[in-house]
Protein backbone atom coordinates (compact mmCIF):
# COMPACT_ATOMS: atom_id res chain seq x y z
CA UNK A 1 0.00 0.00 0.00
CA UNK A 2 1.49 3.32 -1.08
CA UNK A 3 1.28 6.10 1.49
CA UNK A 4 0.58 9.68 0.38
CA UNK A 5 3.63 12.00 0.45
CA UNK A 6 4.20 13.93 3.65
CA UNK A 7 3.45 17.65 3.79
CA UNK A 8 7.18 18.36 4.02
CA UNK A 9 7.94 16.25 0.93
CA UNK A 10 5.21 18.02 -1.06
CA UNK A 11 6.65 21.43 -0.14
CA UNK A 12 10.20 20.24 -0.84
CA UNK A 13 9.19 18.89 -4.26
CA UNK A 14 7.73 22.29 -5.08
CA UNK A 15 10.95 24.01 -3.99
CA UNK A 16 13.15 21.61 -6.00
CA UNK A 17 11.02 22.09 -9.11
CA UNK A 18 11.37 25.87 -8.73
CA UNK A 19 15.15 25.38 -8.64
CA UNK A 20 15.00 23.22 -11.81
CA UNK A 21 16.01 20.14 -9.83
CA UNK A 22 14.32 16.71 -10.07
CA UNK A 23 11.33 16.52 -7.71
CA UNK A 24 12.22 12.89 -6.96
CA UNK A 25 15.24 14.11 -4.98
CA UNK A 26 12.76 15.02 -2.23
CA UNK A 27 12.21 11.33 -1.44
CA UNK A 28 15.96 10.69 -1.09
CA UNK A 29 16.44 13.78 1.05
CA UNK A 30 13.54 12.91 3.36
CA UNK A 31 14.78 9.33 3.78
CA UNK A 32 18.18 10.54 5.01
CA UNK A 33 16.96 13.30 7.34
CA UNK A 34 17.37 12.98 11.09
CA UNK A 35 14.42 14.86 12.67
CA UNK A 36 15.15 17.25 15.52
CA UNK A 37 12.68 19.51 17.38
CA UNK A 38 13.62 22.96 18.67
CA UNK A 39 11.58 24.97 21.16
CA UNK A 40 10.63 28.57 20.44
CA UNK A 41 13.67 30.79 20.99
CA UNK A 42 16.16 27.90 20.92
CA UNK A 43 19.44 28.34 19.04
CA UNK A 44 19.70 25.97 16.06
CA UNK A 45 23.34 26.80 15.35
CA UNK A 46 25.75 29.64 16.10
CA UNK A 47 28.17 31.53 13.91
CA UNK A 48 31.43 29.60 13.75
CA UNK A 49 29.81 26.20 14.32
CA UNK A 50 31.02 23.37 12.04
CA UNK A 51 29.39 23.70 8.63
CA UNK A 52 29.20 20.01 7.81
CA UNK A 53 25.42 19.82 8.34
CA UNK A 54 22.44 21.17 6.43
CA UNK A 55 19.17 21.76 8.28
CA UNK A 56 15.98 21.31 6.25
CA UNK A 57 13.07 23.11 7.89
CA UNK A 58 10.09 20.74 8.16
CA UNK A 59 7.64 22.72 10.32
CA UNK A 60 7.65 26.16 11.91
CA UNK A 61 9.80 29.22 11.22
CA UNK A 62 13.46 30.01 11.91
CA UNK A 63 15.23 33.38 12.01
CA UNK A 64 18.64 33.78 10.37
CA UNK A 65 20.95 36.39 11.87
CA UNK A 66 24.30 37.89 10.94
CA UNK A 67 26.11 38.56 14.27
CA UNK A 68 28.41 41.58 14.56
CA UNK A 69 31.59 42.06 16.57
CA UNK A 70 29.92 44.66 18.85
CA UNK A 71 27.34 42.13 20.02
CA UNK A 72 24.52 43.35 17.78
CA UNK A 73 23.05 41.25 15.01
CA UNK A 74 21.07 41.77 11.83
CA UNK A 75 17.99 39.68 11.08
CA UNK A 76 18.53 38.87 7.41
CA UNK A 77 15.77 36.33 6.73
CA UNK A 78 13.00 34.17 8.16
CA UNK A 79 13.05 30.62 6.79
CA UNK A 80 9.83 28.74 6.06
CA UNK A 81 9.09 25.00 5.68
CA UNK A 82 10.94 23.30 2.84
CA UNK A 83 13.89 25.70 2.92
CA UNK A 84 17.44 24.66 3.89
CA UNK A 85 19.52 26.33 6.59
CA UNK A 86 23.28 26.21 7.01
CA UNK A 87 24.01 26.23 3.28
CA UNK A 88 26.26 29.31 3.57
CA UNK A 89 29.56 28.53 5.24
CA UNK A 90 32.95 30.17 5.56
CA UNK A 91 35.96 28.01 4.62
CA UNK A 92 38.94 29.03 6.75
CA UNK A 93 42.65 28.70 6.00
CA UNK A 94 42.68 25.14 7.37
CA UNK A 95 39.92 24.09 5.00
CA UNK A 96 37.34 23.75 7.76
CA UNK A 97 33.77 24.78 6.97
CA UNK A 98 32.16 27.15 9.51
CA UNK A 99 28.67 28.63 9.71
CA UNK A 100 28.48 32.32 8.79
CA UNK A 101 25.01 32.95 10.16
CA UNK A 102 23.21 32.21 13.40
CA UNK A 103 19.84 30.42 13.39
CA UNK A 104 17.19 30.77 16.11
CA UNK A 105 13.72 29.21 16.24
CA UNK A 106 11.01 31.85 15.83
CA UNK A 107 8.38 29.22 16.71
CA UNK A 108 8.54 25.66 17.93
CA UNK A 109 9.89 23.93 14.85
CA UNK A 110 11.00 20.62 13.42
CA UNK A 111 14.16 20.36 11.34
CA UNK A 112 15.73 17.49 9.48
CA UNK A 113 19.51 17.25 9.84
CA UNK A 114 21.23 16.25 6.60
CA UNK A 115 24.99 15.89 6.15
CA UNK A 116 26.76 17.95 3.53
CA UNK A 117 28.37 14.69 2.38
CA UNK A 118 24.94 13.25 1.56
CA UNK A 119 24.05 16.48 -0.24
CA UNK A 120 27.18 16.21 -2.35
CA UNK A 121 26.42 12.60 -3.24
CA UNK A 122 22.92 13.56 -4.42
CA UNK A 123 24.23 16.43 -6.53
CA UNK A 124 26.68 14.04 -8.21
CA UNK A 125 23.71 12.11 -9.60
CA UNK A 126 22.58 15.12 -11.63
CA UNK A 127 23.38 15.28 -15.32
CA UNK A 128 25.59 18.02 -16.70
CA UNK A 129 22.70 20.15 -17.97
CA UNK A 130 21.03 20.13 -14.55
CA UNK A 131 24.28 21.18 -12.89
CA UNK A 132 24.66 24.09 -15.32
CA UNK A 133 21.07 25.18 -14.58
CA UNK A 134 21.68 24.88 -10.85
CA UNK A 135 24.79 27.06 -11.04
CA UNK A 136 22.86 29.63 -13.05
CA UNK A 137 20.04 29.67 -10.49
CA UNK A 138 22.50 30.01 -7.61
CA UNK A 139 24.19 32.92 -9.36
CA UNK A 140 20.83 34.61 -9.97
CA UNK A 141 19.81 34.09 -6.34
CA UNK A 142 23.04 35.52 -4.93
CA UNK A 143 22.93 38.43 -7.39
CA UNK A 144 19.40 39.31 -6.27
CA UNK A 145 20.42 39.12 -2.60
CA UNK A 146 23.47 41.27 -3.24
CA UNK A 147 21.36 43.87 -5.04
CA UNK A 148 18.82 43.90 -2.22
CA UNK A 149 21.28 44.34 0.63
CA UNK A 150 23.56 46.72 -1.24
CA UNK A 151 20.49 48.84 -1.92
CA UNK A 152 19.69 48.96 1.80
CA UNK A 153 22.81 51.03 2.43
CA UNK A 154 21.43 54.12 0.72
CA UNK A 155 17.86 53.90 2.05
CA UNK A 156 16.16 55.62 4.96
CA UNK A 157 14.74 53.50 7.80
CA UNK A 158 11.21 54.16 6.51
CA UNK A 159 12.12 52.93 3.03
CA UNK A 160 13.79 49.85 4.50
CA UNK A 161 10.72 49.06 6.58
CA UNK A 162 8.46 49.41 3.55
CA UNK A 163 10.61 46.91 1.65
CA UNK A 164 10.57 44.53 4.62
CA UNK A 165 6.76 44.58 4.86
CA UNK A 166 6.43 44.07 1.11
CA UNK A 167 8.71 41.01 1.32
CA UNK A 168 6.93 39.64 4.40
CA UNK A 169 3.59 40.03 2.66
CA UNK A 170 4.85 38.13 -0.39
CA UNK A 171 6.44 35.28 1.59
CA UNK A 172 4.19 34.97 4.62
CA UNK A 173 0.96 36.71 3.66
CA UNK A 174 -2.52 35.15 3.50
CA UNK A 175 -5.67 36.68 2.11
CA UNK A 176 -7.82 38.38 4.72
CA UNK A 177 -11.00 40.46 4.42
CA UNK A 178 -8.92 43.46 5.51
CA UNK A 179 -6.06 42.81 3.07
CA UNK A 180 -2.96 40.62 3.41
CA UNK A 181 -2.39 39.20 6.89
CA UNK A 182 1.28 38.49 7.70
CA UNK A 183 1.10 35.23 9.64
CA UNK A 184 4.42 35.74 11.43
CA UNK A 185 4.17 37.21 14.92
CA UNK A 186 6.93 39.83 14.81
CA UNK A 187 7.98 42.11 17.65
CA UNK A 188 9.29 45.63 17.20
CA UNK A 189 12.70 44.27 18.16
CA UNK A 190 12.49 41.80 15.24
CA UNK A 191 11.63 44.61 12.82
CA UNK A 192 14.43 46.78 14.25
CA UNK A 193 16.92 43.97 13.61
CA UNK A 194 15.65 43.67 10.04
CA UNK A 195 16.28 47.33 9.16
CA UNK A 196 19.26 48.02 11.45
CA UNK A 197 17.54 50.61 13.63
CA UNK A 198 16.49 51.03 17.25
CA UNK A 199 13.20 49.74 18.64
CA UNK A 200 11.90 53.29 19.39
CA UNK A 201 12.54 54.20 15.74
CA UNK A 202 10.50 51.20 14.56
CA UNK A 203 7.72 52.14 16.98
CA UNK A 204 7.56 55.62 15.45
CA UNK A 205 7.70 54.36 11.87
CA UNK A 206 5.01 51.73 12.43
CA UNK A 207 2.83 54.36 14.13
CA UNK A 208 3.27 56.70 11.15
CA UNK A 209 2.41 53.94 8.67
CA UNK A 210 -0.71 52.99 10.64
CA UNK A 211 -1.85 56.63 10.70
CA UNK A 212 -1.29 56.89 6.96
CA UNK A 213 -3.35 53.75 6.36
CA UNK A 214 -0.55 51.78 4.68
CA UNK A 215 -0.35 49.34 7.60
CA UNK A 216 -2.73 47.93 10.19
CA UNK A 217 -2.10 46.14 13.47
CA UNK A 218 -3.63 42.73 14.07
CA UNK A 219 -3.81 40.66 17.23
CA UNK A 220 -0.72 39.12 18.87
CA UNK A 221 2.01 41.04 16.99
CA UNK A 222 0.51 40.40 13.56
CA UNK A 223 0.44 43.05 10.86
CA UNK A 224 -1.98 43.57 7.99
CA UNK A 225 -1.30 45.21 4.63
CA UNK A 226 -4.59 46.84 3.55
CA UNK A 227 -5.35 46.20 -0.12
CA UNK A 228 -4.94 49.84 -1.14
CA UNK A 229 -1.76 50.07 0.90
CA UNK A 230 -0.23 47.07 -0.91
CA UNK A 231 -0.35 49.01 -4.17
CA UNK A 232 1.27 51.99 -2.46
CA UNK A 233 4.04 49.80 -1.03
CA UNK A 234 4.67 48.19 -4.41
CA UNK A 235 4.90 51.59 -6.09
CA UNK A 236 7.10 52.94 -3.29
CA UNK A 237 9.33 49.85 -3.41
CA UNK A 238 9.78 50.20 -7.18
CA UNK A 239 10.84 53.82 -6.72
CA UNK A 240 13.19 52.84 -3.86
CA UNK A 241 14.77 50.15 -6.03
CA UNK A 242 15.40 52.65 -8.85
CA UNK A 243 16.91 55.13 -6.37
CA UNK A 244 19.13 52.42 -4.87
CA UNK A 245 20.40 51.45 -8.31
CA UNK A 246 21.20 55.10 -9.06
CA UNK A 247 23.12 55.36 -5.78
CA UNK A 248 25.09 52.17 -6.51
CA UNK A 249 25.96 53.30 -10.04
CA UNK A 250 27.64 56.43 -8.64
CA UNK A 251 29.69 54.63 -5.97
CA UNK A 252 32.89 52.59 -6.29
CA UNK A 253 32.75 48.83 -6.67
CA UNK A 254 32.86 46.63 -3.59
CA UNK A 255 36.10 46.28 -1.68
CA UNK A 256 38.31 43.33 -2.63
CA UNK A 257 37.32 40.03 -1.02
CA UNK A 258 39.31 38.59 1.87
CA UNK A 259 41.34 35.42 1.63
CA UNK A 260 38.46 33.44 3.12
CA UNK A 261 36.16 31.57 0.79
CA UNK A 262 32.43 31.02 0.86
CA UNK A 263 30.87 27.65 0.23
CA UNK A 264 27.24 27.06 -0.66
Amino acid sequence: MQHPPSEFRAVLEERLTAWNLPAELAVKIEERLTPVTFAKGAIVFLRGAPGDLVFWLRKGFVKLYLPHANGNRTLIAVARPGEPLGMVANVDADGSSRQIFEAQALTTCSLGVFSREHMTSLLRTLDRERVVQLLGNLNATWSALFERYAGFIGLSFRERLEMVFEDLGARFGVEDRRGTLIILALSQEDLAEMIGSSRPMVSKLVGDMVKEGVLARGAQHHFILPREAEQQLLASSSEVTRSARAIRSSTPCCAPATSNQCSV
